[in-house]
Parts: C-alpha cells; structure tokens; sequence
C-alpha cells in the first residue's frame, strides 16, 4: 500500500497524541474536524494540515475518531459509505456501530496533557469489520512504527477494566496516600522509590506472587493502629481492600 494519509475527529488528548506521532513518522495529515472550529484550525495549522466544517469533507485513506464513547454514535452516523475509519475508544463494541468501512485502533496508555509519549510506549489494540479497514489501520501503525495486536471487541472490553484497575483506581490510591501525608506536613517524595519497586516488583514477579503487607499477614495490632488514624470514606476503602486482600490470600 503507497504512504497512507490519515484524517483526525476530535481535538482533545488522544487526538493530539496521535497527530503528534503521525507527524513525527511524516504521515501526512489530509484534514481534521472538531466540533470546536478554532481548535481544529490551531491543530491544522500545527500540523500542516486543513480544519473542516464537516465530515463529508475529510479525504483520507483513514479516518481516526478520537471523541468520546457517547460521541461515537452521532461521529459514526455521519460518515460516508466510502470513508473508512477507526475510532480509539477501548470499552465500546464495533458491533454497536452500522458503518461497514469501521475498525478499532485502540491505544492502550493513560494518555495526558503535556506528557509526550513515545509510540514505543503505547501499544495498539486494533479491530476491523472488514480486511480493507484492517489493512489501512496496520499500513498507519506500520508506519508510525507502532507495536499492535489484534483483539476483538470482547477482549478488549476486558483490557480497558483492566486498566482501569491499573490505571485510574491505582493513582487514586496514590492521591489517598498523598491525602495522607499531607494531613501530616509530610513529604511524598520517599513513597516514589516504594512505588517504583511495587510496579517492578509485580511485573517482575506477577501481582499474586508480589502481594505483602499487615493484611495479607493478618497482622490485626497493625490494622488497628492504621483504623484508628483513618475515617470516613477513607476508613471504608482501607476495610474493604483489607478484606479483599485477606480473602484473595485465605491459604497464604
């Protein structure tokens, strides 16, 4: 297949990520539509690029929705029968969708403002509803350099819970600890090398094999002592994660 020309909805993160590296691999950006005009002309004149008024009017061998899981629908809806597209959210089916030219081209990676991921470091989950979609998808990843798999819309519905764990409730387990800290006029910074280890730890290891601490020991002097510095909803999750751990490990 000749160098594939991309087209971008959507002007928020992933969108922004994803143009940055197609620009890096000098993809060539063919248009990109939001339904904030001014942003989409910023990013086109970023990007060496043109801001559309309309869908209709994107022309490109790819077409990479990058909105929100409520948007797809009324996104989807307006694209034409020849237009073919991918959109990058992880959670919703492709089987929800009509639009026959449609695939998945999933990152999986917490993708943040001011945080300039290398394509090295977001791997590509990808789905097609049919060979011609699927082709162009892996004729952009190629190019971009980008590693991928193929996965369904099942398995990949249990990628993004996974992540979710991962991702979103392990750095609100960070901001509690912090919380914590702070109440106290303490300093973060010692929690990172412990932090550091705990995620080698459980790659190097596997998360069952790298689990420790009072719970799992049932260390009950410990567990009170932690009870008696907590309330609230803080009190609540400490309970409930002590519970899980303890019945995750009964044979421990």
């Amino acid at each position: 297949m000749h160098p594939i020309q991309i087209a971008v909805i959507g002007s928020g993160r992933v969108a922004q990520t994803l143009l940055r590296l197609a620009a890096d691999a000098q993809i060539t950006i063919g248009g990109i539509f939001a339904r904030n005009q001014s942003k989409a002309e910023a990013l086109a004149l970023q990007y060496h690029s043109v801001a559309v008024k309309s869908i209709s009017e994107l022309k490109a061998d790819l077409i990479l929705i990058c909105v929100s899981d409520d948007a797809l629908h009324e996104v989807i809806g307006q694209l034409g029968p020849q237009q073919f597209a991918a959109y990058t959210a992880g959670s919703p089916s492709i089987k929800l969708f009509a639009h026959e030219n449609l695939g998945v081209c999933y990152p999986y990676q917490s993708i943040s403002t001011n945080r300039d991921l290398l394509v090295s470091d977001i791997p590509f989950m990808i789905e097609g509803k049919n060979d011609f979609v699927l082709q162009r998808i892996t004729a952009f990843l190629n190019q971009l350099g980008a590693q991928f798999q193929a996965c369904g819309s099942a398995q990949r519905a249990q990628y993004h819970l996974a992540g979710v764990f991962v991702n979103n409730f392990g750095n609100l387990m960070l901001l509690e600890a912090s919380k914590i800290l702070a109440a106290a006029q303490l300093d973060f910074t010692p929690v990172y090398p412990l932090l550091n280890e705990t995620i080698a730890k459980a790659i190097l290891l596997g998360p069952e094999k790298a689990q420790t601490g009072p719970a799992l020991r049932h260390d009950e002097n410990t567990l009170d002592r932690h009870r008696n510095q907590l309330s609230g909803q803080q009190l609540e999750v400490y309970n409930q994660l002590t519970q899980r751990i303890q019945d995750l490990f009964k044979n421990a």
